[in-house]
């Protein structure tokens, strides 16, 4: 091998591990970012509606415990 093609090889090599490790990087500021938003609870739930459904939808979407 000539030394000009040792250092295409070497820019080729080079280009490729950076473009893995931007890659890599994005995908755990995305990951991180996903768990941070589910961590989040929401402060509560307001349920609008006529009587019966009103009370059927507040149970079953409410995360309080039921006592």
């Amino acid at each position: 091998m000539t030394r000009r093609n040792q250092i295409l090889v070497l820019a080729a090599a080079a280009a490729v591990h950076a473009a893995a490790l931007a890659a890599f990087d994005t995908a755990m500021v995305n990951n991180a970012h996903r768990q941070q938003l589910a961590q989040q609870q929401p402060e509560r739930i307001v349920v609008t509606g006529p009587g019966i459904a009103r009370r059927t939808l507040a149970n079953q979407s409410c995360p309080a415990p039921r006592g």
